[in-house]
C-alpha cells in the first residue's frame, strides 16, 4: 500500500479530521477530563475528555468505512471500541487525538490530531491537522509531503511542503544533556522545563514555518514525535537516532514505543548538531 493505492484512505480521512477538530475547539473553553495519566511530568499526565472523544469518533468512523483495518489509537485502553478491530490487520491507523493536551487543556493553541498509517510494518504515511491553523500538514511514502487548508478533501489540491531553516532555535524533550550542549550555538528549551505561552512554539509543525530548525529528544513516543519526524524527513529535512544513524523506526513502526531522536530542517543543520554533541 504506497502512492495512489493509500490516498482514498488518507482522502476520507481528511473531513473526519476536520470535524475531530471543530467538536475540540468548540468544548476547549470549557473542557473538562476524566482525570490524569500516568507520567512523569505534566505533558505527560495530561487527559481530558476531548482525547477520548475524538478517538471514539475516528474508530467510529473508521469501522464504519474500513472494518478490515486495525487501529490503535494512545486512548485504545480506555476506549469500548478496541475489541472490534482485528488484531492482525496488515494495514493499521494509529491515532494521538489530541497531541499536545497539555497545551489544550490551558486554552493554548499548539495542539494537533496526529494520525498516520502503517502497512506491513511499515509508515507509509503520516498526518498532522492543526485546527486552530486550520492546516493539514502530511507525509506520504513515495508520494512526499504536501500540505493544505481546512477546506481541501483531495490530495491533488494538496501544495509541496518544505521544511524552511536559519531560526537557530531547537526544541528538546527530556534531554538535558542537549540542550546543555547546544545552547551555545542554538538557542536551546525544553518544551515541558522552558513552556512559556509567550514564545509560541510548541509544536513540531514550526519546522515548516521557519520558528523551529531542530528537535531533539531521548524516550520521544513515535506515535506523535516519530509521525510528525517521518512528514519532517519526506519535506526535506533530516531525522535520525541521536547517533546519527538513520531511524529504523521508519520501516519497522511500532507507535507503542520510544526513540532518541534528532530532526532537522536539512543536512547542514544536521552535521552541525550532530557534531556538537559528538565533540
Amino acid at each position: 500500500m504506497q502512492g495512489d493505492t493509500i490516498i482514498p484512505l488518507i482522502e476520507y480521512f481528511l473531513p473526519v479530521l476536520t470535524t475531530a477538530g471543530d467538536y475540540a475547539r468548540h468544548i476547549q473553553p470549557v473542557i473538562e477530563g476524566p482525570g490524569q495519566k500516568s507520567g512523569g511530568n505534566a505533558w505527560a499526565r495530561a487527559l481530558t475528555d476531548a482525547d477520548l472523544m475524538v478517538q471514539h469518533f475516528v474508530e467510529i468512523a473508521t469501522l464504519s468505512r474500513w472494518p478490515d483495518i486495525g487501529f490503535y489509537g494512545e486512548e485504545s485502553a480506555r476506549s469500548a471500541n478496541t475489541k472490534y478491530f482485528p488484531t492482525a490487520a496488515e494495514t493499521v491507523v494509529h491515532l494521538d487525538p489530541v497531541n499536545g493536551t497539555y497545551l489544550y487543556k490551558n486554552q493554548r493553541n499548539g495542539w494537533d490530531i496526529v494520525l498516520s498509517i502503517r502497512h506491513a510494518g511499515r509508515l507509509v504515511a503520516a498526518l498532522s491537522y492543526m485546527p486552530v491553523r486550520g492546516r493539514f500538514y502530511m507525509a506520504i511514502r513515495g508520494t512526499g509531503a504536501l500540505t493544505g487548508d481546512r477546506r481541501i478533501r483531495r490530495i491533488d489540491n494538496m501544495d509541496s511542503l518544505t521544511t524552511k531553516t536559519g531560526s537557530l532555535r531547537c526544541l528538546t524533550y527530556r534531554a538535558p544533556d542537549i540542550k546543555q550542549r547546544l545552547s551555545g550555538s542554538f538557542e536551546c528549551f525544553d518544551i515541558v522545563e522552558d513552556d512559556d505561552p509567550l514564545r509560541g512554539i510548541d509544536n513540531l509543525n514550526d519546522l515548516f514555518t521557519g520558528k523551529l530548525d531542530a528537535f531533539a529528544c531521548r524516550r520521544g513516543d513515535l506515535l506523535d514525535w516519530g509521525a510528525t519526524a517521518f512528514i519532517a524527513s519526506l519535506a526535506g529535512g533530516c531525522a535520525s537516532y541521536l547517533d546519527g544513524s538513520p531511524l529504523a523506526a521508519f520501516d519497522a513502526f511500532d507507535p507503542q514505543e520510544t526513540a532518541d531522536m534528532l530532526v532537522t530542517t536539512n543536512a547542514d543543520t544536521h552535521r552541525r548538531i550532530l557534531d556538537l554533541l559528538h565533540s
